[in-house]
C-alpha cells in the first residue's frame, strides 16, 4: 500500500515537472524571439538612418560637383561662332 502511494506522487510530481519545464522553455523561446526582433529592429533603424543620411547631404555634393564641372569647362572651352574661332582665341 505505500509503494503504490509512493508511486503515484512519484507520477504526480513528475508530470507537474514536465508542465514547469514545458513553461519555462516556452517563456524562453518567447524571450529569443523578442530578442532578436529587438536586434533586427535596431539594426534596420541604424541604416534606415544612414541612408536618409546620405540621401540628405547628396544635394550638397550635387551642387558642389556641378560648380566644378562649370569652371573646368569656362577654364578649358575653347568657344567657336559659326565660321570659325573667336578674335580672342586667334593668335
Amino acid at each position: 500500500m505505500k509503494h503504490l502511494i509512493i508511486l503515484i506522487i512519484l507520477l504526480c510530481t513528475s508530470t507537474m515537472q514536465a508542465q514547469l519545464l514545458e513553461k519555462l522553455g516556452k517563456s524562453a523561446e518567447r524571450a529569443a524571439e523578442r530578442t532578436i526582433e529587438r536586434r533586427v529592429e535596431k539594426e534596420t533603424t541604424k541604416s534606415t538612418d544612414r541612408v536618409l543620411d546620405t540621401v540628405v547631404k547628396a544635394p550638397k555634393k550635387k551642387q558642389k560637383r556641378k560648380k566644378k564641372r562649370k569652371a573646368r569647362r569656362n577654364k578649358n572651352e575653347e568657344i567657336y561662332i559659326i565660321g570659325g574661332p573667336k578674335k580672342d582665341s586667334i593668335q
